[in-house]
């Protein structure tokens, strides 16, 4: 088996350590704040002086501080070899930091594993929970179980970094343009005088129709097939300039409809209208 390290015990740093110790993994642990490895030392980790000595004693190691460029200045200050080794860094950052990452690893012959975990501290562990790394070719072989073992829906998605970068901000999109969703039709309800709370008991039913957004979602857009709509795209247009027409008319902030509407409604325009409204992909994939 093999001999993981974990540099980083902060909230998640720490969760990703006890799972890997529960699983029956040798760990090596460090931390800029020692005071944070003692209680490691009783569940049978291997505590570590140094980052140094941490990767000089492992063969995965996984980096899980603040981004990735913080990931970058700490393996740069290691004076140990990191040939052969992986770097697993589950740090976060931008597409530039992440390519500087992999490239210092290459030049030093090390493989690497970039890995976005869409979970809490508390979900680390769960059968429920995903990673989703990219690698170099092969380190999903060899230590995908052990990433398994951290959420047991984890998978590789590929080899190049801006593949995750661009995952992160395409789910994190999906969740922000629900809750902002929310918090735009909370502003119209509020200048028609809607009280809140009525607003937020309907919402559950609203909550449902998601479900059939995904579904459409999932049925139409890897495949391309936006024909037969059973909701075109020039009805969604004409109940979004409804929408935009109400916020206008009540004096409510409007871009967030406002930036639907034009989108769809030029669609339309290219001969989109009896199509799926998800065929907006393809639109605006040929726009770009």
């Amino acid at each position: 088996m093999a001999t993981l390290a974990v540099l980083g015990l902060g909230n998640m740093g720490s969760a990703l350590a006890h799972c890997l110790l529960k699983a029956g993994y040798s760990v090596c642990v460090w931390n800029r704040t020692p005071e944070k490895t003692k209680s490691f030392a009783k569940v049978g980790a291997v505590i570590c002086a140094s980052s140094e000595d941490a990767v000089a004693a492992s063969e995965f190691v996984i980096v899980c501080i603040k981004s990735h460029k913080e990931a970058i200045d700490l393996v740069r200050g290691l004076s140990v070899s990191l040939e052969g080794k992986t770097i697993c860094d589950m740090s976060t950052g931008d597409t530039s930091d992440a390519d500087s990452l992999v490239s210092f690893l290459s030049e030093k012959n090390a493989d690497y594993m970039l890995g976005m975990i869409n979970a809490y501290p508390s979900g680390i562990g769960s059968s429920d929970t995903t990673i989703l790394t990219v690698g170099s070719a092969g380190t999903w072989d060899r230590y995908g179980e052990v990433i398994r073992s951290l959420g047991g829906k984890s998978a590789q998605i590929g080899e190049k970094p801006a593949a995750l970068a661009a995952l992160f901000a395409g789910l994190f999109t999906v969740r922000q343009g629900f809750m902002f969703g929310m918090i735009y039709g909370a502003l119209v309800c509020q200048k028609a005088g809607v009280p809140m709370q009525v607003y937020a008991d309907q919402l559950p039913a609203t909550i449902k129709l998601v479900n059939d957004y995904y579904d459409l979602f999932a049925r139409t857009v890897p495949t391309e097939d936006y024909d037969d709509a059973e909701a075109s795209l020039k009805v969604y247009a004409l109940a979004q300039e409804d929408a935009l027409k109400t916020c206008v008319s009540l004096n409510a902030p409007a871009d967030f409809i406002r930036i639907m509407h034009d989108r769809t409604k030029a669609a339309w325009e290219d001969g989109y209208g009896d199509k799926q409204l998800t065929s907006l992909v393809k639109h605006m994939t040929e726009a770009c």
